[in-house]
């Protein structure tokens, strides 16, 4: 007999037929992840155990945050060859530097855990990532680099930190005592990459943390 699907597995797979329609494909791992932590974010802001989080998620409700994630993911570009996109962002090469050891961060979360999935879309990353900055005047202080990708890397560590913070295994070489400094710090850098995808054409944005503290 076929174990009873979870209400995470469900709901997940109503979420990835919602954004089928709305034009955005997204794997069943990354739905159960976004939809885990939607619910866990709601749980603590309302102040209310979990099951009582999932029995307020009514139909309505996952339709409407079904429209907001597609917005979201829509600045994404999915599908579009982001070499070739617009490259509207200045990213200093220190920026590019951390951008890049977080993917590989990232990747090692992916690997320890046996995720395929996760490790082939951090490795497309990665690459699109080098393959644009190859093409970068070498003598040049900033990177031109299209937002799209600055935008799925920042989901992709936000995934990846999230996925520490409810206890994955952690990469080699790091204990648990450092789990949640971890996590805090694939976090940071989601969201100072998010901001430098946001920033205005022309300005150059400050770097969001300093690398390597001494």
């Amino acid at each position: 007999m076929s174990p009873r699907p979870t209400w995470l597995h469900t709901r997940s797979a109503e979420l990835r037929a919602a954004l089928l329609d709305l034009g955005l494909t997204i794997t069943a791992a990354e739905a159960q992840t976004i939809l885990d932590d939607k619910i866990s974010e709601y749980a603590a802001l309302m102040r209310v155990s979990r099951r009582t989080a999932q029995d307020d998620f009514t139909d309505e409700r996952l339709m409407s945050f079904a429209q907001s994630l597609a917005l979201s993911l829509s600045d994404e570009a999915p599908g579009a060859d982001l070499i070739a996109f617009e490259r509207t962002i200045s990213m200093p090469v220190a920026a590019l530097g951390l951008t890049t050891a977080a993917l590989a961060e990232a990747l090692k979360v992916a690997h320890i855990n046996l995720d395929d999935t996760e490790a082939v879309t951090g490795l497309s990353l990665l690459s699109t990532l080098g393959m644009i900055t190859a093409d970068a005047d070498a003598r040049a202080f900033l990177v031109p680099v299209p937002r799209p990708p600055l935008l799925r890397i920042a989901r992709y560590l936000d995934a990846a930190a999230a996925s520490i913070a409810r206890g994955a295994n952690l990469p080699d070489r790091l204990d648990e005592a450092h789990r949640r400094h971890f996590a805090d710090i694939l976090a940071q850098d989601a969201d100072g990459i998010r901001a430098l995808a946001n920033t205005d054409d022309g300005d150059t944005p400050a770097l969001w943390r300093t690398p390597n503290p001494r």
